[in-house]
């Protein structure tokens, strides 16, 4: 196999067409993806088409868009498609089945979901001139409600994400939990449950984790576990059977193709936070297992900003590349349940709605990223340039998330961040002008 160049971006949520917008820096992005040998984005959408019905297990807001914006992404040159996320069933499984239908029309090869778990979990492959890559996808937001399932004796299974479910375990002090345990007990919190009256059943009030029983010691609260500790601090568990069902669809990859790509999306922060730019510690734990199975990259993507870069076995765990196409705000509609949910007249429209919810907007981290270029050859990675790119911080809502080549002052900014989020992983970035604009590199072995 000769080498072969991966181009590789975060989340894409557009909501309006942007192939039209004449700007030299979004045409250098678009040549950047157009050029590579296989280029990569994760779809945070649904395509529900008409008549749809949303969802009641939405996460953060419903996101259907229409589903001639996928003509944009052909356009732009991408190849693969992550499809494995917290918004992927957001007007329910009919809604996922009428992205898929889409995707299809438009022979847009996607990983990620699908009709079953096995379908969800498949690897899909791209021929390239030289060589036959693999893509993998897989989400842990929102994975426990929108987690496909395989067909049983009398059902035909369920379409959803390939999951990563997690259960949250809240340590507390020991000289503290007795004191928080008396305190539910004393609102009437079951902190006791001993089952239902029919023996076996395990779904006893307060709601019990449906794949184990509280740690020893601890108790459950609607599918969050409570154990004394030595010391407070939370914790995120994944559910082995997952993690063994991606390794096995690596393992399947590897055999089949020259390069094996995983696309992971995961929001979770750190000590049970939500988008920031450090990852929870499971997060590395599995993508080590993936690479040990024979995975060459990891795309992460969830919590809309950069998170650090890790290089590891000599292959390249990407924790978030943050936004690509982010043109949120200008969303179409939203239900009217979400402006109930934030107190609003259900006369309301996405333009109010983002007029009161003002925090992307607010945050440069947002619209900051980096797009990197791989290289590899006869699967080892060669080399890996970090391109910067931002989509418009500051600028009106209307101009705001179309990816551009940042300019050199931007650019050494974004990176030399990104150098500092890598840093934990003993990752090192050397920082270099080219062409006009700041470029990175990773210092590879």
């Amino acid at each position: 196999m000769t080498s072969i160049k991966v181009v590789a971006t975060g989340d894409s949520m557009p909501t309006r067409s942007i192939k039209a917008i004449d700007h030299p820096g979004f045409a250098e992005v678009v040549d950047l993806i157009r050029t590579a040998d296989v280029s990569y984005t994760n779809i945070e959408m649904a395509f529900p088409g008409e008549k749809r019905s949303p969802s009641t297990t939405y996460h953060g807001t419903h996101m259907g868009m229409r589903p001639e914006l996928l003509d944009d992404f052909r356009w732009m040159g991408f190849d693969i498609y992550g499809m494995a996320n917290n918004h992927a069933t957001d007007y329910g499984t009919d809604g996922l089945m009428a992205s898929i239908a889409e995707l299809n029309r438009r022979s847009m090869p996607f990983a990620g979901v699908g009709r079953s778990l096995r379908a969800a979990r498949k690897p899909v492959y791209f021929q390239t001139g030289s060589a036959r890559v693999a893509l993998i996808s897989a989400g842990s937001s929102n994975a426990r409600l929108a987690a496909a399932a395989d067909p049983g004796e009398a059902d035909e299974g369920r379409p959803g994400i390939a999951p990563l479910r997690l259960q949250r375990v809240h340590h507390v002090a020991r000289d503290k939990f007795s004191t928080l345990r008396d305190l539910l007990e004393e609102t009437g919190v079951d902190v006791n449950p001993k089952g239902t009256t029919a023996p076996g059943i395990f779904f006893a009030y307060p709601d019990r984790n449906v794949w184990d029983a509280p740690p020893e010691g601890g108790f459950a609260l609607e599918g969050v576990h409570f154990v004394p500790d030595e010391a407070s601090w939370i914790d995120f568990t994944v559910l082995q059977r997952d993690v063994d069902g991606l390794v096995a669809a690596v393992d399947e990859a590897q055999r089949q193709a020259d390069l094996v790509l995983v696309a992971l999306h995961c929001h979770e922060g750190r000590q049970g936070t939500w988008n920031t730019d450090t990852p929870a510690e499971f997060i590395r734990s599995v993508s080590h297992a993936l690479i040990d199975a024979g995975a060459h990259a990891i795309l992460g993507s969830g919590p809309h900003q950069l998170r650090g870069i890790e290089i590891y076995r000599d292959r390249p765990i990407c924790y978030s590349l943050g936004n690509f196409v982010f043109t949120l705000e200008t969303t179409d509609s939203f239900p009217l349940e979400v402006y109930e949910q934030l107190g609003m007249p259900t006369d309301s429209t996405a333009a109010d709605l983002y007029d009161r919810v003002t925090g992307y907007a607010k945050k440069r981290e947002f619209w900051d990223t980096i797009v990197p270029r791989f290289e590899f050859e006869n699967g080892k990675l060669l080399g890996a340039e970090l391109f910067p790119v931002t989509m418009g911080f500051g600028l009106p809502r209307s101009q705001r998330g179309c990816p551009i080549t940042a300019s050199e002052r931007d650019g050494r900014d974004i990176l030399e961040k990104l150098s500092e989020l890598s840093k934990p992983y003993d990752t090192r970035i050397d920082i270099v002008s080219s062409g006009g604009g700041a470029v990175g590199r990773l210092v590879i072995g």
